[in-house]
Order: C-alpha cells, then structure tokens, then sequence
C-alpha cells in the first residue's frame, strides 16, 4: 500500500488536469445511484481530490471524505474548505462512529486494496440501518486489447500503483461477508462520453466493452 499511497502522492498537483476516461464514463452512473440530496449524510471513501464530494454537496447532501493520500486531501482542501476531510485508510479501522452514514460512495479505489473484505465490513459498521453502499471498479471482464488513448497522461497511475486484479465472484463473496447485500449492478460499456479520450481507430475496435461495473449495496 506504501506504494500506492506514494503514486497518489505524486500525482495529487496534475491528477484532475489529467484526462480520465474511467472517471468520464462512470461519473453519471455513480451519481444516479447514490442519488445525493439534502437530508444525506454520505462518506466518500478514498475520496481523492474531492471530485464527488462536490459534486455531492453540490446537490444538498452532507458530506465527509476519506483518504490515505495527504498530496489528494491537501488539493480537495483547498477546493472545497467548508468539507470536512480525514486522513484514513481503507485497510484500518475507519475513524467514525458506528452507523454515521446513510450513504457511502468509494469510486475506483477498492482494487488498489490487498482485502476487500475488510473495507466493505468497516463500511457496513459505519452505515445506518438501510443504508447504501456504491462502489465502482474496472470491469472484472474488461478486454484491453486495442485500447488506446489519443493522449499521452503526465502520470501513469496504473503503472505507478499496486492494481488486485478481482473477479465478480470476489466481490460477491465479499460483500455477503461484510453482511450486505447486492440491490443493483450497473456494467458501463465504453462509449460516446470517452470516444475523445480514444484514438480513432481504437474507439472503433473497443466501443460496447464493458470497463466499469458499479455495485450498489445495502445494509438490511
């Protein structure tokens, strides 16, 4: 994790200036699902620069972030000041009260994790009653084959990082563990929104493959 937490670092000054397709493709389906409104209370686990936090926010929610990176908490800071932040890791205890949230998001962070059953146990503890987890990760069957972007990143994080590599299986094991349970999975296939971020030639061969699977889950 050192070295993942140490890629986050490095990347925090150029990580929202630099094109991200997985963000692009999967950010309306995300919102869908936690639908943020007033009266909310959401965790935005892994939080990053605080890119759904504002958005979040934005729509009447409370919202809290979390995440290891102090080079990513320090630009989500200073963008959104009135947001409260925490430095906190996936792979300890989480730092709130048992059923704080009625809605917690983690986008494209789990697969970072060497346990994904112990994230979404501590994400049950701090859930309410009812509430609900979104969770987005690359799809366990995503093809690369031919991907290829028409842009060269400033930081490859993918290289950069340590990347698990998890079946559906693996997620669904985890999730009963953790005593949730599966309400709805959305697989994003590639498309219009991120044909700029492709090659020509590569969004030809590559559109219609499934890249995101986004898990909602709740708490009975």
């Amino acid at each position: 994790m050192n070295r993942t937490k140490d890629a986050y670092d490095r990347c925090s000054a150029t990580y929202d200036s630099d094109p991200n397709p997985q963000t692009v493709l999967q950010e309306p389906v995300v919102i869908e699902l936690v639908n943020p409104k007033t009266g909310d209370r959401i965790l935005d686990a892994a939080c990053g620069t605080g890119r759904y936090c504002g958005l979040f926010r934005g729509r009447g929610a409370s919202v809290v972030g979390f995440d290891f990176s102090e080079g990513m908490l320090r630009v989500a800071q200073a963008a959104l000041p009135d947001i409260e932040f925490h430095l906190s890791d996936l792979m300890q205890p989480l730092p709130f009260p048992d059923g704080s949230f009625n809605k917690i998001n983690c986008a494209q962070a789990l697969k970072h994790l060497p346990d994904i059953g112990f994230a979404l146990s501590q994400f049950a503890s701090v859930l309410g009653p009812g509430g609900s987890v979104t969770f987005s990760v690359t799809h366990p069957d995503m093809n690369w084959e031919g991907y290829e972007l028409s842009f060269l990143p400033s930081f490859v994080l993918s290289a950069e990082s340590d990347i698990h590599h998890y079946s559906f299986s693996d997620y669904l094991e985890a999730i009963e563990t953790a005593g949730l349970k599966v309400s709805e999975l959305r697989e994003v296939a590639v498309g219009e929104r991120i044909r700029e971020y492709l090659t020509a030639e590569s969004f030809e061969k590559v559109k219609g493959r499934k890249q995101i699977a986004v898990f909602q889950v709740k708490k009975t």
